[in-house]
């Protein structure tokens, strides 16, 4: 393309030059960057050339000469200072840049590809560290287009160097989009093929996902720093970089001039909302589709995209549910021949008022996951992967990340709150058989869970829910998380429903526990859980709300069902 442009006479000047300038005994390669090598240049623009020397010293310059009437701005770098920036952005990346976009080579071309792929690699293991770490949760469900990293790069460097904004609107602008977005991803997809051998990231169809291994990898690393664009400028450098300032600058201004050209645009401020949002390209499952991670769907939009165009006198309702922590509605689609409901969940971030009941109930026995965006990511990472492994949990419909909104199948049916009220004042034989049979399936279901590595973190018999077709549904799964505390679960279980007792036998509260207690262990739950419910920085969290007699109750059993495991009873061992 650049050959064509300048003609081959020009182009051979331009070796020459670039090698006088260079030492030419220590030149490994040359190429051209900047307008020409997108293909936008227009006869004012001066030719960028960048040289690569094998020079000992750490070097940087840059040179302005003119060649056949045509200006041309040389920026020379020697290989360590080069391959360094390109490995780490030693420099911030400000001479590597010149090898993320479009360029041509003139010397050496497969030193300059192997700088390339190497510099975009990074850029794409950055892109995903900061994805994993920023969605600690919800990344493991991200599907990723090869695009993302091209303009998640973009992005990025415009918001640390905005000038350089009007660079890439140029080089994807109107005929030119898909020649130079096919130059700059060919070396992403190099990059990315060498991730996926290395089990970082696996394909699944036309999408790229991160792996378990690599996600767990960085999770509970700390002082991982976010990508900055000085960051790595060492100090006794900074005069070199200086020196070589304006001859980007002067490249970048050149991009400006020819925009305003293109656009008819007399502004200033370099227009970034025209950049491509990234997150266009990361999608989320969910049971009726995927949803794009830069969607903001609101409860209209939803109702939009979920009922079919065909419908005609559709309305909605929504109807607040749930306590103070939580902003939780039901939303009922009203249109021709029936109605469907969801369940709307709006995560907030709890703060000031708000979040001292939760911390003074728990008094550092516990953890709770604060901010609306942490809330949201466990409720819908651990739905998901709790449905596909044949735990009964409401379907997500759809999420908008952006707004902070879950939208989830409507479960209808019993709260086992109300179950054990029931029991309580329960006198037929046989009706209390039935809803003890129940406690003893949930035991069974809580110990699936465990045996999935799970711990659904807030596990009070409100967010259980028996169907109508005798299923066990759990909901609410904002605080559940992989490992966590599964004796936290147990005793939350047992000892949170025990206010519904301070006028029942105790004998009521002694069943319900050993029920429980042996569907949990039949199912396999480790006796290593109930002895840990049994510590006292778990008994005095529930001290607020259950009654002291209940407590003893409940702890009594405990005991007695770890003595008789203990001793081998073969009633309360698994099978």
């Amino acid at each position: 393309m650049v050959t064509e442009l300048l003609g081959s006479d020009l182009r051979e000047k331009i070796i020459e030059i670039s090698l006088k300038e260079s030492a030419p005994e220590n030149v490994i390669a040359i190429a051209f960057y900047g307008p020409y090598a997108g293909g936008y240049a227009d006869d004012k623009a001066a030719l960028d050339i960048l040289a690569i020397t094998e020079s000992e010293k750490i070097q940087i310059k840059s040179r302005s000469k003119t060649l056949d009437s045509k200006k041309a701005r040389l920026l020379i770098a020697s290989r360590r200072i080069f391959e360094n920036d390109v490995e780490s952005e030693w420099l911030g990346g400000i001479i590597a840049e010149n090898i993320l976009a479009p360029y041509k080579p003139l010397l050496n071309e497969r030193y300059l590809w192997i700088q390339e792929v190497k510099a975009k690699k990074r850029i794409i293991s950055e892109a995903l560290n900061n994805l994993i770490l920023g969605f600690p949760e919800l990344s493991r469900n991200f599907m990723i287009k090869p695009e993302y990293f091209m303009f998640e790069s973009m992005a990025r460097r415009a918001a640390l160097f905005p000038l350089i904004t009007y660079r890439f609107i140029n080089i994807l602008r109107g005929g030119l989009r898909e020649t130079n977005r096919f130059l700059i991803m060919k070396g992403f997809n190099a990059a990315i093929e060498e991730l996926v051998s290395e089990g970082k990231i696996y394909w699944v169809n036309d999408y790229l996902k991160i792996s378990e291994d690599y996600i767990e990898s960085l999770r509970g690393k700390r002082g991982i720093r976010l990508i900055n664009f000085f960051r790595n400028i060492r100090s006794s450098i900074i005069r070199y970089v200086l020196t070589v300032f304006p001859t980007i600058i002067d490249s970048l201004l050149d991009d400006y001039r020819i925009y305003r050209l293109y656009k008819g645009d007399g502004g200033v401020d370099p227009p970034t909302h025209m950049l491509e949002d990234p997150k266009k390209y990361i999608s989320i499952p969910t049971s009726s589709g995927t949803v794009l991670l830069s969607e903001k769907v609101t409860i209209e939009e939803f109702v939009r995209r979920t009922m079919p165009e065909s419908q005609q006198n559709i309305r909605y309702e929504v109807k607040r549910l749930g306590g103070i922590l939580n902003s939780v509605y039901k939303l009922r689609v009203i249109r021709d021949g029936g109605e469907e409901k969801f369940v709307v969940k709006i995560f907030k971030d709890w703060y000031g008022w708000k979040w001292f009941p939760l911390a003074l109930w728990s008094l550092g026995t516990r953890g709770f996951a604060v901010l609306g965006k942490a809330r949201l990511e466990r409720e819908y990472s651990l739905n998901n992967y709790l449905l596909k492994s044949g735990v009964n949990v409401p379907k997500i419909i759809c999420v908008s990340p952006s707004e902070k909104l879950l939208f989830q199948e409507y479960i209808e049916g019993k709260r086992l709150s109300e179950i054990i009220k029931q029991l309580y004042k329960e006198k037929d034989k046989d009706r209390r058989e039935r809803l003890l049979s129940i406690i003893r399936r949930i035991g069974r279901e809580i110990a699936r869970i465990h045996l999935l590595g799970i711990s659904l973190g807030d596990c009070k018999s409100e967010n259980i829910i028996l169907s109508p077709d005798d299923k066990i549904f759990f909901i609410d799964l904002e605080q559940a998380e992989v490992g966590g505390s599964q004796a936290w679960d147990i005793a939350e279980f047992l000892y949170y429903p025990g206010h519904y007792a301070i006028f029942s036998s105790i004998a009521d509260a002694e069943i319900i526990t050993r029920e429980f207690l042996l569907g949990y262990l039949e199912a396999g739950g480790r006796i290593e859980n109930i002895r840990r419910a049994l510590s006292p920085r778990y008994i005095k969290v529930f001290s607020f709300f259950t009654p002291p007699h209940i407590i003893v109750a409940v702890s009594n059993v405990c005991r007695k069902i770890l003595r008789d495991y203990v001793s081998g009873d073969e009633k309360i061992r698994p099978n």
